[in-house]
C-alpha cells in the first residue's frame, strides 16, 4: 500500500480554509448539533439574562439585579465547561474525519467530556498570557496567539498535558507563524462579515416589530435567534479550523502522511 507523504515546507493557508469548510460540510449535522447544545444555547441564555438586567436597572428593583448576577455567574460557569467540552468534541471529530472515518456525536462528546478539565486549564492560561502580551504593546500578544494556537488540539490529540500542549504548539508553529497570522486575519474578516450580516438581519427584523428600544431589541425573537446562530457557527468553524490547522502543521513540519492519523485516539 502506497503512503502519501507530504513534503516538509510552508503552511498552505488555502488548504486550511478549504479543509475546514469541507470537514464541516461532511459533518454538518453532528458538528452543528454539538455546537448548538454546548455553545449556542448557553450564549443565547447569557444574552437574554443581560437584557433582563436592563429591565431591573430601569425599574430600580435591586432583587432583579442580584438575581441577574447570580444567574449570569451560573450560566457563565456552565458556558466555560460546555465550551471546553465542545472544543474537545469537534477536534476529535475533525481528526477522525480527516482519517477517513465518520465521527458520531456520542464519540465526539465522550472525548470532550474526558478532556474538558485540562482544556479549561489551557484556555485560561492561554487567555491570561495573550492578555498580558497585548498589554505589552500588542505585538507580544499576537506572537503568543500564533505560537500557541494549536495547543488545544495538541492536548486532545496527543495527550500532552496542559504545559506540554504549549510547548508542542510552539514547536509545530515554528517557521509558519507569519502565515498563521495571515490566516487569523482572513478568518477574523470572514467572522466579522458573517456576524454583521446576521446582526443586520436581526436588527432589521426586531426594529420592524419593536422599534429601537434596546431592551426590546435584545429580547426580540429575531435577536435571540441571531445570537443562537452566531454562537453556534463561530465555535463550530473555529474549533474545526484549529484542528485542521493542527493536522496541516504536522504534515508540513514533520513530513508525515495520513497514516499517523490512525494512531490518534487509539
Amino acid at each position: 500500500m502506497s503512503v502519501d507523504v507530504a513534503e516538509p515546507g510552508k503552511l498552505d493557508i488555502g488548504r486550511v480554509i478549504s479543509g475546514t469548510f469541507q470537514t464541516l460540510g461532511r459533518n454538518a449535522v453532528a458538528f452543528l448539533v454539538l455546537a448548538l447544545v454546548l455553545s449556542g444555547v448557553p450564549a443565547a441564555l447569557v444574552s437574554y439574562i443581560e437584557a433582563a438586567n436592563l429591565v431591573g436597572m430601569r425599574s430600580g428593583d435591586m432583587s432583579l439585579t442580584m438575581n441577574y448576577f447570580s444567574s449570569l455567574g451560573l450560566v457563565g460557569l456552565v458556558t466555560v465547561v460546555s465550551s471546553a467540552i465542545l472544543q474537545g468534541a469537534l477536534i476529535y471529530g475533525t481528526v477522525q474525519d480527516m482519517n477517513g472515518r465518520k465521527p458520531n456525536i456520542g464519540e465526539c462528546l465522550a472525548t470532550g467530556l474526558r478532556a474538558f478539565l485540562p482544556l479549561i486549564g489551557v484556555s485560561i492560561l492561554f487567555g491570561l498570557a495573550a492578555a498580558f502580551g497585548f498589554v505589552l504593546l500588542i505585538v507580544p500578544g499576537v506572537m503568543i496567539i500564533c505560537a500557541w494556537c494549536v495547543s488545544v488540539p495538541s492536548l486532545v490529540a496527543e495527550r500532552t498535558g496542559v504545559f506540554g500542549a504549549f510547548s508542542r504548539s510552539a514547536d509545530l508553529t515554528r517557521g509558519n507563524r507569519w502565515r498563521i497570522f495571515a490566516l487569523l486575519i482572513v478568518v477574523w474578516v470572514i467572522a466579522i462579515v458573517i456576524s454583521m450580516v446576521i446582526g443586520a438581519i436581526a436588527v432589521g427584523a426586531s426594529f420592524m416589530s419593536g422599534g429601537l428600544d434596546p431592551v426590546a431589541l435584545a429580547r426580540s425573537p429575531a435577536q435571540i435567534v441571531a445570537n443562537l446562530i452566531t454562537s453556534t457557527l463561530s465555535p463550530a468553524i473555529s474549533s474545526t479550523g484549529v484542528a485542521v490547522l493542527y493536522v496541516e502543521l504536522r504534515r508540513t513540519r514533520e513530513g508525515l502522511g495520513p497514516q499517523w492519523l490512525a494512531e490518534i485516539f487509539n
